[in-house]
């Protein structure tokens, strides 16, 4: 029986050794996927900015968009060197890219406007100046704060409730306040934006709910990100890992709910116009038949010839005001009006690229109604996916 018992004892300590030892290498096979998964994130996003950068589409809400990630990459990298310290001289990473951490906030809100609400997107003067301003305080660290002082202890990012924080130089606190000031931005930004679209959740058309629901989830977890990043700057840099693997897991939803779905992003749109519209401006007008009268005056009367038509324009030779005439536009073909008045444009620029090979391309934008060759391939590369003179030279081989 002694001999049993020894035995049992030794069996059960060797069983709880291997459960504790088990229990160890899940934690750390844990912690190498969670670490892994947070230096995706960057390489992800500077791969979606180089999408944007070679699109065919030389649109520039691309251009937009592809420093938007970028800044957007550099931010991610400057949390990441801070709160993992994952190589040598880290903190001289962290230090100079705090400008992109700064202005990260203002890209990622200003898509998210843009996406969101329809916004046009505009930065105000005094961005720039204030961006490079910052920029300049940053780079010159060695000669604000001290080329002596410039060393890990000093210029080594913290959170701001650290006991070594009180102790540091004026210049390094400020940079660390420059730092957090950009998390109080993102913040705001995006509690407003989430107030802004309670209407998504609110979205009853059942082949859209899901859709809606989905999208304003995604947000809510971007507002989170912001505010965990906040307190990863405040109390502990374990929070602000936590913002980085959320931020992977929202741009990594948004990219493959678009791939899933194209039509992902019309969510959007679709809401702001059935919001725009709730109460509408078009009882007892015969909708078809302005919708018909409309389409007689741009393919009889050729009217989208005219380079200033407007709204106003073509509402008042219909004898309707102008916020009838577009939400008949919107309602019913689900197109603004420039979008409807262009589209005859390109298809008759289409034409005259083809059957008048000589005819230079400036000439034919403004021959069909556009006042600038700019505009004329902005919105034919929107529309057709190329070009105009990758158009006329494709189309010219066959």
């Amino acid at each position: 029986m002694y001999i049993i018992y020894i035995v049992h004892e030794e069996l059960t300590d060797r069983y709880e050794w291997f459960i504790i030892e088990s229990g160890k290498l899940t934690m750390e096979i844990l912690s190498l996927i969670y670490k892994q998964y947070i230096y995706f994130g960057p390489i992800f996003v500077f791969v979606l900015a180089l999408a944007k950068l070679v699109s065919k589409q030389r649109l520039r809400i691309n251009y937009f968009y592809s420093l938007s990630y970028l800044f957007m990459g550099l931010g991610m990298l400057q949390v990441i060197s801070y709160s993992m310290k994952p190589f040598p001289g880290y903190w001289y990473v962290s230090h100079l890219l705090v400008p992109f951490t700064f202005g990260t906030p203002l890209f990622l809100y200003l898509r998210f406007r843009f996406l969101i609400q329809g916004v046009t997107i505009r930065v105000h003067p005094a961005i720039p100046v204030i961006f490079s301003f910052i920029t300049l305080f940053i780079v010159s660290g060695p000669i604000f704060g001290g080329v002596m002082n410039f060393s890990r202890n000093y210029a080594e990012l913290r959170p701001l409730f650290d006991q070594s924080f009180i102790n540091l130089p004026a210049y390094y606190k400020s940079v660390h306040l420059i730092n957090f000031s950009g998390k109080v931005i993102l913040c705001a930004g995006l509690l407003t934006l989430l107030i802004k679209t309670m209407y998504l959740w609110q979205e009853i058309e059942k082949e859209r709910s899901m859709q809606a629901h989905i999208a304003y989830i995604f947000t809510i977890m971007m507002f989170l990100t912001a505010v965990l990043g906040l307190a990863g700057d405040v109390v502990n840099f374990e929070f602000s890992k936590a913002a980085i693997a959320m931020v992977n897991t929202v741009t990594l939803g948004v990219f493959l709910a678009s791939q899933y779905d194209p039509e992902y992003y019309a969510i959007f749109k679709h809401m702001r116009q059935k919001k725009k519209y709730a109460v509408s401006k078009v009882r007892g007008i015969d909708v078809m038949s302005v919708i018909e009268q409309l389409t007689g005056l741009m393919n009889e009367d050729r009217l989208y010839l005219e380079e200033k038509l407007s709204l106003n324009d073509a509402a008042a030779i219909l004898d309707i005001n102008h916020q009838q005439l577009s939400e008949i536009l919107n309602k019913e073909l689900g197109k603004s009006f420039s979008s409807f008045v262009n589209d005859f444009r390109i298809s008759d620029a289409k034409k005259m690229l083809v059957d008048e090979p000589e005819l230079p391309v400036i000439r034919i934008a403004m021959t069909v109604g556009f006042n600038s060759v700019r505009t004329f391939n902005r919105v034919f590369a929107g529309s057709t996916g190329v070009t105009p003179v990758e158009y006329r030279n494709r189309h010219l081989k066959k």
